[in-house]
C-alpha cells in the first residue's frame, strides 16, 4: 500500500491540471494525506488577527477528485473563520469521505493506517496542540561580528506533548502503522528547530512509523531515526493565495511517496516539483532537484539521511 503525502494546500481557486502536473503522481495511493490551510467555507467571520484566509465551500469537489482521502486541520489558518465554520469544514470533508483530523486527539484509521494530527504553530481553541517555548543564548562571537544572531532553542511544553504520545501509544493500538501529521517550524525558513527533532523522537519512541511535517511552505531535510523516516517539511502542494506577500513564498514543492508493507515504511521517496505561475505543483528539471537535494543536506549535513537522485526523485536509502 502506498501513502502520498503532502504538505500545505493553499487551495482558493479549482485546481487546473497543467502539463507534466505533480498531482498525476497521487493516482495509485490507498493514502493521500495533506494539510488544509483555507477554511472552506460559506461564512465571512473572520477572527481578529493580520492575515485570514477563506475560499469557497464548492472547492471540497477539488480535494476529492485529487483523491486527498486524509487532511488535517491542525493549523494556523484553518480557524480563520471561526470555531462554527472550522466544525462545518470538518463535517463537511467527513461528509465527502474525507477523514478530517486535528479536531481533538482521537486518532482515526485509513487503510489500515492510524493516523494522529496535531500542531505547533497557531493553533485555534479546539485543536490538538503543542505550545513550544522559545529561548535565545547570546553568542560571544557577537563582540566580534556585529549582527551575529543568538542561539535559539525552542522546547515543546511537556503536558502537550504527553498528550500527543498518548495519541500515538493509543493509535499504535489501533493499526501497526501510525502516521503522525505535524505542523511545525518557521515560516520560509529551511532550518529544523530544536524542538523538531526532540519531539520526533518521543514520538517514534511512543510507536510513530512515519512523520509527515508541514508549514514552512519550504522543503525541509528528511531524517530517518530507528528506521523510522521523518519529514520534517513538505513545502507546499498547491499555491492560490494572490495576497501582498505571495511573491515571497518559495516555489518549490513535493510529494512523499511512502510505500508500506506489513505495518512499516519498506520505501520512501520525494518526487520534487516546481509551482508554476498559477500556484499548480509541476514536475522539476532534475538540475534543480540536485539544488533542491544540495540545500537540504547543507541545513542539516550532520544528521541528513541519506539520499540517492533519481531523475526528478530523491530516494531515500535506509
Amino acid at each position: 500500500m502506498r501513502i502520498a503525502a503532502a504538505g500545505d494546500l493553499v487551495l482558493m481557486r479549482q485546481v487546473g491540471r497543467p502539463a507534466q502536473s505533480l498531482l498525476a503522481c497521487l493516482e495509485g495511493a490507498g493514502v493521500v494525506a495533506a494539510n488544509l490551510e483555507v477554511p472552506l467555507t460559506a461564512a465571512h467571520s473572520p477572527v481578529r488577527k493580520p492575515l485570514t484566509l477563506r475560499a469557497g465551500p464548492e472547492l471540497i469537489d477539488d480535494i476529492v477528485e485529487l483523491g486527498v482521502n486524509v487532511i488535517t486541520l491542525a493549523n494556523n489558518h484553518a480557524g480563520d473563520q471561526g470555531t462554527v465554520a472550522l466544525r462545518d469544514l470538518a463535517a463537511a470533508l467527513e461528509g465527502r469521505g474525507i477523514m478530517a483530523l486535528g479536531l481533538g486527539w482521537e486518532p482515526r484509521v485509513r487503510e489500515g493506517v492510524a493516523f494522529v494530527a496535531a500542531t505547533c504553530v497557531g493553533a485555534a481553541p479546539e485543536m490538538a496542540a503543542v505550545r513550544v517555548r522559545t529561548e535565545f543564548e547570546r553568542e560571544e562571537r557577537t563582540d566580534d561580528e556585529p549582527g551575529w544572531p543568538p542561539r535559539i532553542h525552542t522546547l515543546a511544553e511537556e503536558a502537550d506533548l504527553g498528550r500527543l504520545e498518548a495519541a500515538v501509544r493509543e493509535a499504535r493500538t489501533r493499526a501497526p502503522l501510525v502516521a503522525v501529521l505535524i505542523h511545525w517550524g518557521v515560516s520560509h525558513v529551511v532550518r529544523v528547530e530544536e524542538y523538531q527533532r526532540a519531539v520526533a523522537r518521543r514520538l517514534v519512541a511512543a510507536g510513530a512509523g512515519v512523520i509527515f511535517g508541514c508549514h514552512a511552505h519550504v522543503l525541509q531535510a528528511v531524517e530517518v531515526i530507528e528506521g523510522v523516516p521523518v519529514f520534517y517539511g513538505l513545502g507546499t502542494l498547491l499555491f492560490h493565495y494572490e495576497g501582498p506577500e505571495a511573491a515571497i513564498f518559495p516555489r518549490d514543492s513535493c510529494l512523499a511517496l511512502v510505500d508500506v508493507s506489513e505495518g512499516r515504511v519498506v520505501a520512501a521517496r520525494l518526487v520534487i516539483g516546481r509551482l508554476d505561475a498559477r500556484g499548480e505543483p509541476v514536475r522539476a528539471h532534475p538540475e534543480r532537484v540536485a539544488l533542491v537535494h544540495e540545500i537540504l543536506r547543507r541545513s542539516a549535513p550532520r544528521w541528513m539521511a541519506p539520499i540517492s537522485q533519481e531523475g526528478d526523485e530523491l530516494v531515500l536509502l535506509f
